[in-house]
């Protein structure tokens, strides 16, 4: 026998009081610390979504700077005016086709040309050269139909050349004078003369040009003329 069993109900259930308010008790919670903790929890979960959205943008732009940004890519393309096509091929290549129906926009053609990627002074009633003329413009302008180039301006129904600006010497651009004969033998006929002139050395004159030749210091390989008809004319 025990000493609880010498005591009644009641006397056991108030020892048991008196010893349960006797343990030490938890304090309540500190519900401030709480919220403390739970807000510096919420701000390192932002930095760390931010830091996450941040590295996905940079991987983006990285991306981008290795492959090249959106539309960087040559694209082939075409731009079209009452007096001329330009063509951007696939391989890089331009193709101007003129409408000898039209009289030609310099200001146009020089723009579209710079758009394609070809460096170009395209000028109206005068021609830009340069002495020595540089070298390498067969390789960058072919015309069309194929055929041997020559520095006399040859009679043709629609003008059509293609450039590889690629193929053009470092320092070098195109030079496209375009004049309209008013009198003698080619009264009404349109010439352009296309040749390559150094960016930092090369002059522009007004001086009408001989339509059998290309201007002088430009030999056969230097250069092409193209002479076609002009509004109006029959068979044009």
């Amino acid at each position: 026998m025990n000493v609880f069993d010498e005591m009644s109900e009641a006397e056991v259930l108030r020892a048991a009081s008196d010893a349960l308010s006797r343990m030490p008790m938890a304090s309540p919670p500190d519900m401030e610390a709480i919220m403390a903790r739970a807000r510096s929890r919420r701000r390192h979960l932002v930095s760390a979504a931010a830091a996450v959205s941040l590295a996905a943008a940079a991987g983006t732009t990285l991306a981008l700077g290795l492959t090249g940004a959106p539309g960087s890519a040559h694209v082939p393309g075409a731009i079209g005016t009452a007096s001329f096509t330009l063509v951007s091929n696939a391989d890089g290549t331009a193709t101007l086709t003129i409408n000898p129906r039209e009289l030609l926009e310099p200001g146009a053609l020089q723009s579209d040309l710079q758009q394609y990627g070809i460096p170009a002074v395209v000028t109206s009633g005068s021609i830009c050269t340069s002495d020595p003329a540089p070298a390498g413009f067969s390789q960058v302008v072919s015309a069309s139909p194929a055929g041997p180039q020559t520095s006399t301006p040859q009679p043709v129904a629609n003008p059509t050349i293609t450039i590889d600006p690629s193929a053009m010497p470092a320092g070098t651009e195109l030079s496209v004078g375009y004049f309209r004969f008013s009198s003698g033998t080619y009264a009404g006929e349109q010439l352009a003369d296309v040749l390559l002139i150094d960016t930092d050395s090369h002059s522009c004159s007004s001086t009408p040009p001989d339509p059998n030749g290309l201007p002088g210091g430009y030999g056969p390989d230097d250069g092409l003329g193209l002479l076609y008809g002009g509004p109006g004319q029959a068979g044009s």
